[in-house]
């Protein structure tokens, strides 16, 4: 097959992924999912080159034109200096194959998710965010800016299906302070973007 005709992203690869999950799931229980997600998202970030950027606005120029790791799988748009929203989740394509094809999930993914928050930070709605926000920490972490490292903090994540998960209430409103944005802003923003995240200097 020419390389002209070689689809975007393929539903088989997709769907075969999530099902992949739920026998994981199935083997080796809800934590061991858990451990395997993270540790396949750690990995992913770290095969990945190292960035060092001068300044703030050469790497949200890079972020922005998706010449960053952490804009390589999404796209990502700042909003401030330090605040940052992604349209569309990556993986939303797959669920709605899945669903398209397959049917409901399996109430696993989101066993998964509640785990996680219970071990990690409440911020994830399905397994897939697991992957998403230990990626983005991880790929954080490996770029400099202005010879300081980045830390990466979630703020917020709304799912296909309109289920959100936001910072806990404890935290939210330093979250927004350091990001630059209002909780009026962030409702905004989450009405047409999957994440909003908050990127500082660690």
């Amino acid at each position: 097959m020419s390389e002209a005709r070689l689809p975007e992203s393929n539903p088989f690869v997709e769907i075969a992924t999530h099902l992949f999950l739920e026998d994981l799931a199935a083997k080796v229980g809800v934590h061991g999912l858990n451990n395997y997600l993270v540790s396949l998202a750690k990995n992913l970030a770290a095969s990945m080159p190292l960035e060092e950027y001068d300044g703030w606005d050469e790497f949200l120029a890079a972020l922005r034109d998706g010449h960053s790791i952490l804009s390589t799988f999404e796209e990502v748009r700042p909003v401030t200096e330090r605040c940052m929203a992604t349209p569309r989740s990556p993986f939303e394509r797959g669920w709605r194959e899945y669903a398209k094809r397959v049917g409901a999930f399996s109430p696993v993914h989101r066993e998964a998710a509640v785990t996680y928050n219970l071990k990690v930070r409440p911020i994830a709605v399905t397994s897939l965010h697991i992957v998403l926000h230990t990626f983005r920490e991880a790929a954080a972490s490996r770029v400099r800016v202005g010879g300081k490292a980045l830390r990466y903090t979630p703020i917020a994540t709304v799912w296909v299906d309109g289920e959100r998960q936001v910072a806990a209430d404890k935290d939210l409103d330093e979250l927004l302070r350091r990001s630059g944005i209002s909780r009026t802003k962030l409702g905004m923003l989450l009405r047409a973007h999957a994440d909003v995240w908050l990127l500082e200097s660690a």
